[in-house]
This record gives C-alpha cells, sequence and structure tokens, in this order.
C-alpha cells in the first residue's frame, strides 16, 4: 500500500462528446491523488474518444472495445487499473472540487471498509439542481461509518456510481465484477455484494453531480413485469442463507420495496391480481406505511388511483 491512497478513474464512454471533457476536467484539476483515468470507449460513434485523446495528461488512457455496454467497460477499467482504490464517473457527470480529498479523508479515517462514498447532487440541462436526499443517514455527522447498509439503502440510495470509491483488491478476492448485459441496476448489484461483507464509509458533503434527462431514463424502458435480476440475485442469496446475520432485515426491507415498487407498477397497468399475490409476500410487510399505501390504493377506482399514483 502506498502512503497516500492511489486512485485510478474508471470512466466508461459510449457517445458523451458533449460532456466527456467536462468529466475529465473535474478529474484531473488540481487532484495530484488521481494516479490514472482510464477512458474505456465502449465502440462510440461520435467524437468522444478523439476529445479525449486531444486531452494532454499523461494520467489519461484511453481503451477502445467494440460495444459490449457499460458493465463491460467498467470491467475493463478495472482489469486495467494498477491503483489501490478504483473510482467510478460515468462521461456525462462530473466531480465537484475536493472530491478526491474527502474521499482520501475517508479511507485514513475508516480504512478498513469496502466503498467509500459522498452525498451528491442532481442536475439537469437547464441548469437546475437538486441535493439527493439522505433519508436514513444522521446528517450531523459529517463522516460516518455505516455498518447496516441495507436498513438505510431500504429507504433510499444515498450515493450513485459516480459517487463511489472501491479498494481494487475486493473485486478480485471476491470476483465481484459488474455484471454484462444488463441495463438495470447493474451497479447495484456490485454496492449489495460489497455491502453484505464490509461496512461503507459515507460523507455528508455533496461532492458528486448526477445528470438526470439527458437520455432515456433505463428503469422507464424496463418492461416492469418482474424483478429485475438484481433484486431476484439478493432473494436467492437471502432464500439460500447467505446474507450475513446483521444484514438479514436490512435485506428483507430492500426486498419489500422492490415488490411493493413492482405491485404500484402493477396498479398503474390495472393488475390487480399481481398486485395482491406481491402484496401478501413475506417481505413487502416489512416496509409497513408503504404496504399500507399500496394496499389502500387498490382498492380505489382506477381513474382515482392513476391520479394518486401520479403525484408519487
Amino acid at each position: 500500500m502506498r502512503s497516500s491512497p492511489a486512485i485510478s478513474v474508471v470512466m466508461p464512454l459510449y457517445n458523451k462528446a458533449r460532456y466527456v471533457e467536462q468529466a475529465i476536467a473535474s478529474v484531473l484539476s488540481g487532484n495530484a491523488l488521481v494516479h490514472e483515468l482510464i477512458v474505456v470507449d465502449d465502440g462510440s460513434t461520435d467524437e468522444g474518444p478523439q476529445l479525449v485523446a486531444a486531452v494532454d495528461d499523461p494520467r489519461i488512457r484511453l481503451i477502445r472495445q467494440r460495444n459490449q455496454g457499460v458493465s463491460a467497460a467498467r470491467n475493463h477499467g478495472i482489469r486495467e487499473a494498477t491503483g489501490d482504490y478504483i473510482a467510478f464517473l460515468d462521461a456525462d457527470d462530473y466531480w465537484m472540487p475536493g472530491y478526491i480529498q474527502e474521499i482520501a479523508a475517508l479511507i485514513r479515517a475508516y480504512p478498513d471498509c469496502g466503498m467509500f462514498a459522498t452525498r451528491y447532487v442532481l442536475f439537469d440541462e437547464e441548469g437546475h439542481t437538486e441535493l439527493a436526499p439522505v433519508r436514513a443517514l444522521k446528517s450531523s455527522q459529517p463522516q460516518q461509518r455505516i455498518t447496516r447498509f441495507f436498513e438505510a439503502w431500504a429507504k433510499g440510495n444515498f450515493f450513485f456510481t459516480s459517487s463511489v470509491v472501491v479498494p481494487r483488491s475486493i473485486f478480485f478476492d471476491h470476483g465481484i465484477f459488474f455484471p454484462e448485459k444488463e441495463n438495470l441496476g447493474e451497479d447495484q448489484d456490485v454496492w449489495f455484494r460489497i455491502a453484505e461483507l464490509y461496512p461503507v464509509a459515507y460523507s455528508m458533503q455533496p461532492l458528486a453531480a448526477y445528470r438526470t434527462g439527458s437520455f432515456p431514463s433505463l428503469s422507464k424502458s424496463d418492461s416492469g413485469n418482474e424483478l429485475p435480476p438484481f433484486v431476484s440475485r439478493l432473494k436467492k442469496r437471502f432464500d439460500d442463507n447467505r446474507i450475513p446475520l446483521q444484514h438479514r432485515r436490512g435485506v428483507s426491507q430492500v426486498l419489500g420495496t422492490h415488490q411493493l415498487n413492482l405491485a404500484s407498477a402493477f396498479l398503474r397497468r390495472n393488475g390487480s391480481r399481481h398486485t395482491v399475490s406481491l402484496l401478501f409476500d413475506r417481505f413487502s410487510i416489512q416496509t409497513p406505511r408503504f404496504w399500507l399505501k399500496i394496499f389502500l390504493l387498490s382498492f380505489l377506482p382506477k381513474p382515482i388511483r392513476l391520479r394518486l399514483l401520479e403525484k408519487h
């Protein structure tokens, strides 16, 4: 281990020429702790790779591959990285000044953790910004060590891919990589498997920015007829007793939340029969207030039900 954490940044790139220069600048500007920036071009058809190649900084490595998806690009970058830690930054997001320094402080304070992350802001093309809500953590603690990750995550995501850093060794020691050929929750699959094994270090400082609305939402393109693969895998690990005891309550709450979200989707399409079966699944009752809301909505006439659902 080096005296200071050497951080490799992995940036998947696919047709993000409009944004990639801003993302790169946010990584390299004043960040001596950045060991390297690995940009994995996933078969772009725009000028993005040429813009990356034109940046004059020896820390940049541009790797090209045929189009295989964001997970394959991230996995390629992980395998190529030589730093002690791996940070992820999507090419249309960016870091604010001080992000890497705050991550380094978390690493020094909580060296036993398996993820180091900060709060973030959401922004759109019109310049609107919004601080991401953090519902389950103590805002009075600027830095904290989270040992019950799933209980907090069940109340809402408190970091995202471009605000998290992971020790490189974890990927190889445990065979944890991004599931390829999936376009929904592939990042959460990785966070879940790491959080089952390690605590998480977290900073309340919002130092990463997540772009919204620039491309169609992947979650909206999902069929919504069944649980996403990453949730189904979590459920199987739970049923197979592979979830550590201290996380079983939190995992059951995460599973319940996802099942009730699916029940809500069925209600929007008038699939009441599927809604009932999900409502009375053993996991759904783990989030009682959400359960009661869906239960009551299922008895309302469709026009009223849809109007109420659109508000939430």
